[in-house]
């Protein structure tokens, strides 16, 4: 099997403040850095890495779809713009964070998560809310032919979802 490549970097910031790798790859598709990943999540970078090699934890298990395993992708990077050019690293795939994400939040709401995991399924739950109300407002935008900066709205929605928890009188660090 041919080893995939990151032809393209950028630097992604959805959470205010968290600036995470993000690469595309030689067949496509759109990845974060193993810590860019962790940051996006709330979580330690050592934990997601133990979580890759022992998945699905046990807390999440009832939460993940039958048959889906949490794919580890160890890449080189070709891309010239990235300070890791030349280097291989570990990415996860939009679609793998997607499914990270889902399954925390299904996890919290189900009161399924150890008290050392809540921090982490609240910010997947925020997560959820700033990135599908950013799907909307860009769809709704391109459809009229305005063009959209979609890192801006999703911060802005992340904001709006944190402030209103807070003025709600619900306690949120994330």
């Amino acid at each position: 099997m041919e080893e995939r490549q990151a032809i393209h970097y950028g630097q992604v910031e959805i959470v205010p403040g968290i600036k995470c790798d993000g690469y595309v790859l030689d067949d496509g598709t759109a990845c974060l850095s193993e810590r860019g990943t962790a940051d996006l999540l709330g979580m330690k970078h050592a934990s997601l890495q133990s979580m890759a090699v022992n998945w699905p934890p046990k807390t999440l298990e009832p939460f993940v779809d039958k048959g889906w395993s949490m794919a580890v992708n160890s890449i080189k990077v070709v891309a010239k713009n990235s300070p890791y050019q030349g280097r291989k690293i570990i990415v996860y795939s939009a679609e793998t964070i997607s499914m990270l994400i889902s399954t925390y939040a299904l996890a919290l709401a189900h009161f399924g998560l150890k008290k050392s995991q809540t921090h982490i399924g609240t910010r997947c739950i925020i997560l959820l809310e700033a990135l599908v109300k950013t799907a909307l407002e860009v769809a709704i935008k391109e459809a009229c032919g305005l063009s959209a900066n979609i890192q801006a709205i999703a911060q802005k929605s992340y904001t709006d979802i944190v402030k209103l928890m807070r003025k709600s009188g619900l306690k949120c660090s994330v």
